[in-house]
């Protein structure tokens, strides 16, 4: 029997395998010719008849519409576009112009072929939702890992990949269905011509969290911030007097103390300046360096901060130093030429060295052991300038188990977290290369954080470290750990 299905209007250049047609489904009796075939039904566990009544509840909910692809009268692909469920957080107030992608399929026989691009192509290509705001929440419980053969991380990187295509970007939130797994993750599409109120409805969906602002900082916020600043830019465009005042609150007490800075000035009592703030007035960061003395090598705290994205501040770079610790030299060549920490030269000499004293790889000195300290104040900054979430990159594995501490979870790199504790464990492939064939790669080092550290660092993993990005909504912590109660 012939389909009465009008065809839709296929955006662009794409091209459809042999034998498919795209229709554009908007009521649920157009379901009723439809065949599905066994390779259909991810979302819900492969059990017969169930997709068809999936995509009849889309086509009965509120700007419910299926776009599908069709081979004759048999369904072997969709896309599904509702209005979000009162069961999430963004559907419990409707909001017009707010939509979800609920569900992306394709029959396991016709993969492969760039149909899931062009069902995104078709419906996102003729700028009908150019003015909206849609939701495509990822479940990682609804992964088909089995017929795709690809990893946990290989089917999320496809996905983002074919996402991001189409004008979707991943956002962080709190919301319970999402945040119930750490593999899950929200992707966003903001339409180009989405009016500024839906956008900021959108956005006060996202967490829970309430700006952490104390009322005395909430009146410095008005004399300095001002209404509608949210940029690190702006601050560095004000007098030096003024972004320094914003600035300076960045700097933890205890550094304040060991120096014995005048917190107002940057000096120290002998009238030495020993606070530098660099902050270009045409970039987006800020980078505060304090010396115990202005002439000295090593910095006792450096912090850079950066923004490099709407929705987040990002801790691009943290250093503190004990200025009375020994130095070990692990930034150098072993000719003494500086090298950098991340320069890919070792000096194995010093880093021996290093390891053997308690240290972690990149340190050049032993710390204070001041992020706790630190933590709430860039919190408090970020709240000021109006964002919820802090990012930051773990340039070690050491560092991705300190954050993990503090509350953060994982933007990527989290299954590759996972899968490095999974093999350090006894009979795992990284605990059966701790031979003892360098001093990094002892047995004993499989069961502490610096001893993984150091073992990595020395190329235990035979590829070199993909360097994880983590993230924490501000007043909130993530109690998901890949080293359940590590050792440091």
């Amino acid at each position: 029997m012939a389909s009465t299905f009008q065809p839709v209007k296929i955006p662009g250049p794409s091209q459809l395998p042999d034998g498919i047609r795209l229709r554009i489904l908007t009521a649920p009796g157009e379901l009723e010719r439809l065949a599905v075939g066994e390779g259909l039904g991810a979302y819900c566990r492969y059990r017969a008849g169930e997709t068809l009544r999936i995509l009849g509840r889309v086509l009965r909910a509120p700007e419910g519409r299926v776009v599908a692809a069709l081979a004759e009268d048999t369904l072997v692909g969709y896309a599904a576009l509702f209005q979000p469920s009162p069961n999430e957080r963004w559907g419990q107030r409707p909001t017009a112009g707010l939509l979800e992608l609920g569900a992306l399929e394709v029959n396991r026989a016709w993969r492969r072929r760039g149909l899931a691009r062009t069902l995104l192509q078709a419906t996102f290509g003729g700028g009908e939702f150019d003015g909206a705001i849609v939701l495509a929440p990822q479940y990682a419980t609804d992964w088909d890992l089995e017929a795709s053969g690809l990893s946990r991380r290989e089917y999320r990187d496809l996905i983002f990949r074919l996402f991001r295509r189409h004008g979707f970007a991943d956002f962080v939130t709190d919301e319970p269905l999402v945040a119930a797994d750490p593999r899950n993750f929200l992707l966003v599409r903001v339409g180009e011509k989405a009016p500024p109120g839906l956008y900021q409805a959108f956005r006060s969906l996202l967490t829970e969290t309430a700006p952490l602002v104390k009322p005395s900082d909430a009146t410095r916020q008005q004399e300095y911030f001002g209404a509608g600043l949210t940029a690190i830019r702006q601050i560095n465009q004000f007098p030096a007097e003024e972004r320094e005042a914003i600035y300076r609150r960045l700097i933890p007490p205890r550094v304040v103390e060991l120096l014995r800075l005048d917190p107002a000035t940057g000096c120290d009592p002998q009238g030495n300046r020993l606070v530098t703030y660099v902050t270009p007035p045409d970039q987006g960061f800020v980078r505060i360096e304090i010396r115990r003395d202005p002439r000295d090598e090593d910095g006792v705290f450096l912090l850079k901060l950066t923004q490099p994205t709407e929705e987040f501040v990002e801790i691009a770079f943290i250093m503190v130093n004990d200025p009375q610790a020994e130095r070990f030299n692990v930034d150098r060549d072993p000719a003494g030429n500086p090298v950098g920490i991340l320069a890919g030269v070792r000096n194995l000499e010093e880093e021996l060295r290093a390891m053997r004293a308690g240290l972690a790889p990149g340190q050049v000195r032993r710390g204070l052991r001041m992020f706790r300290q630190l933590l709430p104040l860039v919190e408090s900054f970020a709240t000021e300038l109006g964002k919820q979430q802090i990012s930051v990159e773990a340039l070690f594995y050491h560092h991705a188990i300190l954050y993990e501490r503090y509350g953060f979870g994982y933007l990527t790199g989290r299954d590759r977290l996972e899968e490095i504790h999974r093999e350090f464990q006894p009979g795992g492939s990284l605990s059966r290369r701790l031979d003892g064939s360098t001093p990094f790669r002892m047995p004993e080092a499989a069961g502490t954080v610096r001893g993984r550290s150091w073992a990595i660092h020395d190329g235990i993993l035979e590829e070199s470290w993909r360097v994880p990005r983590l993230y924490k909504i501000v007043g909130q912590a993530m109690t998901m750990p890949t080293f359940p109660n590590p050792i440091y």
